[in-house]
């Protein structure tokens, strides 16, 4: 994998309501660098301080195999060290905990699990984690919690294609909100945040309120297929712990103006496509080859 391009992580927060499964999003303010003005999963760019070794004993052993190396891999489908499989896991939940304020933690003795006085002083602790990352690790030291990685259910793995100036690596991860936290999102690089069904999205995306980067689009047509196929969140998720999840860098054909044809890893033309390309597998699985195998966009300044 080229080592410029960062790691990161995004995570789909979901519940489940009378009216079917909603997933939180926000929209990104329009000075921002990159995805300026479009919805989006919270999430950001894996730091230094996700890599520290002590954090390896914040972590559940079994998750920690059973959703890291051994699942997450580099773009040419080679396995990622130990280390940065979980420096990934770690980066998902600062990034849950500082752009919605669920922790996915747990007091290592259980005791009360989170009771109104640890709530209290994990939310008055938000802030500093913001500004910086390396405060996730002293509050889970200071706190003596453990990171609940099981909760999270690798999702997606997109790579931002050579055409666009910044780029990054990054694990898509879907939860379930806790029911003992609640999610409240933070606005310092944020305008709106909402719960939205599928009902929702397609609405907003149809009127032009809403404006997704193809992987969010994707990936939300891969959610509620799924959701629609289990039956429900619970069953979803379980069924989908163990999903094979390959590497999608997308490959490009100019047209007019601003237009960018993305040609996907699974399009019979993407060998000879061009930009820089992934790992193709020789057999997808379902849920891959029911998502569009090209997708046309105008490409963002």
């Amino acid at each position: 994998m080229t080592p410029a391009i960062p790691h990161a992580a995004t995570v789909l927060l979901l519940r489940e309501t009378g009216a079917g499964l909603q997933v939180l999003m926000t929209k990104r303010a329009p000075g921002l660098t990159f995805m300026a003005g479009l919805w989006v999963f919270p999430g950001g760019r894996m730091e230094p301080s996700d890599l520290a070794p002590e954090l390896a004993g914040r972590s559940d052993a079994v998750a920690l195999e059973d959703t890291g190396s051994r699942l997450l891999c580099y773009e040419d489908g080679h396995p990622l060290d130990a280390a940065t499989a979980r420096g990934l896991l770690v980066a998902a939940c600062r990034e849950t905990f500082e752009e919605s304020g669920v922790l996915l933690a747990r007091p290592r003795d259980d005791r009360n699990r989170w009771d109104a006085a640890l709530l209290e002083r994990v939310a008055a602790r938000r802030a500093a984690a913001a500004a910086d990352p390396a405060e996730f690790a002293r509050l889970l030291a200071d706190e003596d919690l453990l990171l609940d990685l099981e909760h999270l259910v690798y999702w997606a793995h997109w790579i931002t294609p050579t055409f666009e100036n910044r780029r990054f690596d990054t694990r898509f991860f879907a939860l379930d909100v806790p029911d003992d936290q609640e999610a409240s999102v933070d606005h310092g690089e944020l305008t709106h945040d909402a719960w939205l069904s599928e009902s929702d999205v397609r609405a907003h995306v149809a009127s032009g309120e809403m404006k997704l980067a193809p992987p969010t689009r994707l990936t939300l047509k891969d959610l509620w297929a799924a959701y629609r196929a289990h039956g429900g969140l619970t069953a979803m998720l379980e069924a989908e712990r163990k999903r094979c999840v390959p590497p999608i860098l997308p490959r490009w054909i100019a047209h007019e103006g601003e237009q960018i044809e993305l040609v996907l890893p699974w399009d019979a033309d993407y060998a000879h496509t061009a930009g820089e390309g992934c790992a193709v597998l020789d057999r997808y699985p379902g849920y891959i080859k029911n998502l569009p195998a090209r997708d046309r966009i105008v490409r963002r300044r």
